[in-house]
């Protein structure tokens, strides 16, 4: 151990995204058919944006949180139930 600080792989509020990040994260949701939003407020930007972009690429959105989300409106399917027990029942059982 270097006796650094460890932290997982999230950025924490008032970070700056890594622009290649935004921009590959921008990318996919303009090709994608399906965005799942899941365990987000979608409140913070520039995460927050990536639903709309997506619907108007032509994708529809799924918004899977245990509380209501600005995406809740648009999406083609809404889950409101803890992540925990949403995408196991989402996902299906492993082959």
């Amino acid at each position: 151990m270097c006796g650094g600080i460890l932290r997982s792989a999230t950025i924490q509020l008032g970070e700056v995204l890594d622009e290649c990040v935004v921009e590959a994260a921008a990318a996919a949701a303009s090709d994608c058919e399906v965005l799942l939003a899941v365990g987000t407020s979608l409140q913070v930007w520039p995460a927050a944006g990536l639903a709309d972009l997506a619907v108007r690429s032509g994708a529809r959105p799924v918004a899977v949180n245990a509380e209501p989300t600005p995406c809740d409106d648009m999406a083609g399917l809404v889950v409101r139930e803890p992540i925990g027990t949403a995408l196991p029942r989402l996902v299906g059982p492993p082959d």
